[in-house]
């Protein structure tokens, strides 16, 4: 059983990143001193590839979205839902909803492992 999951974008999206910064090399470098600017637009792809994650251990959800982040220990959870967009949403004890970044419907029997049993794994069938 792993001790942690992460879910965040895969690493081969690093690809498109240097797509874009390799067809911002001309721009850049026939504008002047203010073509350079271009080059921020990579680097904010860059930051949106590999900056956002969810992590589940044992302990906590950590969340690293865009501009901030959370962590969520088990007791302040009271239940993880699904939206219509097939994403995954913890809601907290406090009545506040956190969207779980990369995290889909398919990886909630893994979470409940991970989480040794805090979340109950809604593909186990009842056997009655």
């Amino acid at each position: 059983m792993p001790e942690s999951l992460n879910f965040r974008v895969p690493r081969v999206s690093l690809l498109a990143v240097l797509a874009v910064a390799a067809c911002a090399v001309p721009l850049a470098t026939t504008s002047g001193p203010l073509g350079l600017l271009v080059f921020l637009i990579p680097l904010a792809l860059l930051w949106a590839v590999l900056w956002p994650r969810t992590t589940v251990d044992a302990e906590r959800i950590a969340v690293r979205s865009l501009f901030g982040g959370r962590t969520l220990s088990w007791e302040s959870l009271t239940g993880l839902a699904i939206t219509k967009q097939s994403k995954v949403r913890a809601s907290t004890t406090e009545g506040a909803e956190v969207t779980l970044p990369h995290v889909r419907p398919r990886d909630l029997p893994a979470i409940s492992l991970v989480s040794r049993g805090r979340v109950p794994d809604p593909s186990a069938q009842d056997e009655g």
